[in-house]
């Protein structure tokens, strides 16, 4: 996981094609700016998607995982925190290959989370096979609406799969 102020997303510059491909876009383009759904950046390989959500408590949540895709997301309007663990997770369901998602748990006796909150001047960046929960009401907050936007980079062993 990457989680900074959205001004220093330049300096993770040279992690992946992909990354660089969305820093670059960032200095060009104001997220607010997006219209809601799909905003193809490089084809299937960077896009964003604009959506209008609800926070919820962490125990009405669960931890979603990503195999060809980084997740790198910023609120818009709004504030959500987020939850991450770096220990063990019990799969919750069947994989879904054509929508790159699937759900999880932390197992027993797994309460090491890491957790943060986003905003407009935020963003998190949530590698491949990161078990991430996004959406979480922010401390202090009630449940509530959020728009926000989720920009998926395809992974460095992808990149030629995919048409950008």
């Amino acid at each position: 996981m990457i989680y900074d102020g959205l001004e220093a997303i330049g300096l993770y510059r040279g992690l992946s094609r992909g990354l660089d491909v969305l820093i670059d876009w960032l200095g060009d383009h104001d997220v607010a700016d997006l219209s809601l759904g799909r905003t193809d950046i490089l084809g299937d390989r960077v896009f964003a998607n604009v959506m209008d959500a609800r926070t919820r408590a962490a125990e009405d949540a669960r931890f979603e995982v990503h195999r060809r895709y980084m997740d790198v997301q910023i609120d818009i309007e709004g504030t959500e925190s987020f939850r991450t663990t770096p220990g063990e997770v019990m799969a919750d369901g069947a994989f879904d290959v054509a929508g790159d998602k699937g759900y999880c748990h932390a197992a027993p006796g797994n309460e090491d989370f890491l957790e943060g909150a986003l905003g407009p001047l935020r963003f998190a960046a949530f590698v491949i096979g990161e078990p991430h929960m996004p959406n979480l009401v922010a401390e202090g907050a009630q449940v509530g609406p959020i728009r926000k936007v989720c920009f998926k980079v395809v992974g460095e062993k992808f990149w030629g799969e995919t048409r950008g």
